[in-house]
Order: structure tokens, then sequence, then C-alpha cells
């Protein structure tokens, strides 16, 4: 695919009316199956794809979840998402505890939402949640 048969949008330009995901989805096939295999410039080529398409093209991050069992033998529910991870589990005292743990850059970019409301960083020093089977 040439640089003439792709079309260029700003960033938040809906797609051309009629391209529909269909024809994106036919247009990276050529790109994919060409004679040859794909062309040096053909991650390139699918992004200008997505872009006519109106589809972002964004990060994805492997998100994987399970459940295991607390030193306790209480169930903890486990995700892990990239360098972010979700503890939840039962205290002692019968509460449910929920720990996030992340690196600083995913930190400042982390939403965390109760009840319809967003929650925001503790200011306080001491917020780091008791170790599990500590008194509470």
């Amino acid at each position: 695919m040439s640089d003439h048969t792709v079309v260029h949008f700003p960033p938040g330009r809906a797609a051309p009316p009629g391209y529909t995901d269909t024809a994106a989805l036919n247009d990276i096939h050529a790109i994919m199956c060409r004679p040859g295999g794909p062309a040096t410039g053909a991650f390139d080529d699918i992004g200008q794809v997505l872009a006519r398409a109106g589809r972002p093209i964004i990060e994805v991050r492997d998100i994987q979840a399970c459940v295991a069992e607390t030193p306790a033998g209480l169930p903890e529910a486990r995700i892990d998402a990239g360098t972010t991870s979700v503890r939840v589990y039962q205290n002692q005292d019968g509460g449910v505890a929920v720990v996030i743990a992340a690196t600083a850059a995913d930190e400042a970019a982390l939403t965390v939402t109760l009840n319809r409301r967003q929650l925001h960083p503790a200011t306080s020093p001491s917020c780091d949640p008791p170790e599990r089977g500590a008194p509470s």
C-alpha cells in the first residue's frame, strides 16, 4: 500500500463515510497477505488503515485473574495487569480488603471507582494496609 492510497486524518476526526470495519479488515488482509509477504512498512500501513477507520491504537495489557487461598485458608482474588496488581480478600475480622499495587507510572493513570464514585489516592503517610493476618 502506498501513501497516496491512504488518507491521513487528524486525531479525533471520524472515519470517512462508508469506510466500514469490514473494509478496514479487507485492507489489512491485503497488506499482510501480499505476494512475497508483508512489506517493510506493513505496520505503518496497518496503523494508517486503523486511523482511517477511526480506530485508536492503544497498548493492550495482558490481564490475568485467579482465585487462590490466603495463608489463613480464605479465598483471595488476584488480578495482574502488567505492572498493576489487585488483591481482594477477607480480613480476619470478616471485612473485605482491596489492595492495589502499581508502579509510579501506572499509579498516575490509575482510576479506582467505588459505587460510581472515583476514589483518589490517600494523602496520609499511614495509608499502607495492614499485613494479612495482622490485627486491623
